[in-house]
């Protein structure tokens, strides 16, 4: 499995200082997440260092892992934000489906799930 991202870049990325113990266990748990769900997206693409979707994979498993770690406050999918006409904001039901289009461009064909 490649390492798009990590528990300790996650909380930076959230502004998260001084993690406690939870919030630190948490980001671990999302960033395998977020790496487990690029590589299977990836279908067996290699994409290392030296590719040039390497950048950019890693900037969406950023973007991906901090809204993974977000749920943790949303459980039901509900924030507490509303938009201008007073509708809740709910998150995508796949922290996933918003970098799928980016992953899309440097896999293999179309991942599994």
């Amino acid at each position: 499995m490649t390492s798009w991202t990590t528990g300790a870049a996650i909380l930076e990325f959230r502004g998260i200082v001084a993690p406690s113990t939870f919030e630190t266990n948490w980001a671990n748990a999302c960033a395998v997440a977020v790496n487990a769900g690029i590589d299977r997206k990836l279908n067996g693409a290699l994409v290392d260092g030296t590719s040039p979707g390497f950048g950019e994979l890693t900037a969406a498993a950023q973007l991906a892992g901090g809204e993974c770690f977000s749920r943790r406050s949303t459980p039901f999918g509900v924030t507490n934000y509303a938009d201008l006409t007073g509708v809740a904001i709910r998150v995508a039901r796949d922290y996933l489906d918003s970098i799928g289009p980016l992953v899309a461009r440097w896999s293999n064909g179309p991942g599994i799930g």
